[in-house]
């Protein structure tokens, strides 16, 4: 068969960041995001399942991953789809025993060195953590000779832009310098392009936590040519989703209007997604908030996750823990022309600069009290700092104009 027909049929899936042996917030475990990866290589016939790091959460999940990880394995050989690796910062001491014990797996670059292989007229290029953390750029020792004539793929588990990261750092030009066409890349676990295009984070197939937000999966790529791979196509597998969704409080003054409002912003939300499954939401409320009104009231004092229907195919929940993005209602340039305790106050509110010098001041008093040494001493910076000054100024003076309209 030409060698261009064999590049023409090769497909590749790629994944990473799988953390077998982790238990989410929320949905499935990590063996279970393995199986739905292992199923999608088999319905869709592809000829590689390429794995870009910490598919195993730590060593000490090693026993009870164990199993269905070579399940799958097997699985896919028995598929005739061949598996290659590379190790990342979470999996480097598990892929280095699975190399000894498992044929079913290629290892790429296990212990820090740079390695190919050739598989059905495609070189495939990677790098493995040989340790926990690596502070220095793997690109510093690419082999100028390892790139070849083939039609090339590179998988690494590192972390892209952040010189100063802990976890094989690189940056965007190294990937297009490299004379490899296309990158797949693990580590970060919200999945999309990077690098000019030249590279793709996988992202995890299911997500995690409630940071990981937007759509989680798998990405299928296939070769155009002998040169160049064809644009990778998203396959969503993650059956829950993570999503912030904005609600404006500006002119609601009853907690059931916030509520009532925030209901209709979630449903307005999830009608535009398409998507099938269950959505958590974390609120960020915006605009400004009426005096006396509390969000914690709204939210409610429990700190549970709220659920109920929106669109057909998806179940809502919002999450207990919401952002307080609003400001207040009160109108501080108006206020601080006059005079009075609340003018004085709302002129302390516009000064930055003095506002945070009373809080150092006050915050130095309070460590050399003797009831406070016990707590332990917290330093917040700057910004953090004229936040909660500005946060606890602002509450003082809703509480104030609360008294002024009730006539205390």
């Amino acid at each position: 068969m030409p060698l261009c027909g064999i590049l023409f049929s090769m497909r590749i899936l790629a994944a990473s960041d799988i953390h077998l042996g982790r238990r989410p917030r929320h949905g499935e475990s990590g063996h279970e995001s393995w199986q739905r990866v292992v199923d999608t290589a088999i319905e869709l016939a592809v000829d590689v399942l390429l794995l870009a790091g910490d598919v195993i959460e730590h060593e000490r999940a090693w026993l009870s991953v164990y199993a269905p990880l070579l399940d799958g394995l097997k699985r896919l050989a028995g598929a005739n789809i061949r598996t290659i690796a590379v190790a990342g910062n979470h999996d480097w001491e598990v892929f280095g025993r699975l190399v000894a014990e498992e044929e079913a797996i290629t290892i790429l670059g296990s212990g820090g060195k740079w390695e190919s292989i050739d598989y059905r007229g495609v070189r495939f290029i990677g790098w493995s953590f040989g340790q926990s953390h690596h502070d220095r750029n793997p690109f510093d020792r690419f082999p100028d000779d390892i790139v070849g004539t083939s039609l090339s793929i590179g998988v690494l588990h590192t972390d892209v832009g952040v010189s100063a990261s802990r976890y094989a750092p690189t940056q965007v030009r190294d990937f297009e310098q490299s004379a490899v066409p296309f990158w797949v890349l693990g580590h970060i676990h919200r999945g999309g392009p990077v690098a000019g295009n030249t590279a793709l984070y996988c992202g995890s197939p299911i997500a995690l936590d409630s940071s990981e937000r937007g759509a989680h999966g798998v990405w299928l790529i296939e070769a155009e040519s002998t040169i160049r791979w064809k644009e990778p196509l998203f396959i969503p597998l993650s059956p829950l989703r993570y999503e912030e969704v904005a609600c404006d409080v500006t002119d609601l003054v009853e907690v059931e209007d916030v509520r009532s409002a925030l209901r209709r912003e979630v449903r307005a939300y999830s009608d535009g997604l398409d998507f099938s499954g269950t959505l958590y939401v974390t609120v960020r409320f915006t605009g400004s908030l009426a005096v006396g009104l509390s969000l914690d009231t709204v939210m409610g004092a429990g700190g549970e996750e709220v659920s109920f229907p929106a669109k057909e195919g998806i179940a809502c929940t919002i999450l207990p823990g919401y952002i307080d993005a609003t400001g207040t209602a009160i109108d501080l340039a108006s206020l601080a022309s006059g005079s009075g305790a609340d003018a004085q106050l709302a002129r302390l509110l516009g000064d930055d600069a003095l506002l945070l010098e009373l809080y150092r001041r006050f915050e130095g008093e309070s460590m050399n009290v003797s009831a406070y040494s016990s707590l332990g001493e917290v330093r917040l910076d700057d910004d953090e700092a004229l936040r909660e000054a500005k946060r606890a100024g602002l509450s003082l003076l809703e509480a104030m104009a609360s008294e002024k309209q009730g006539g205390v």
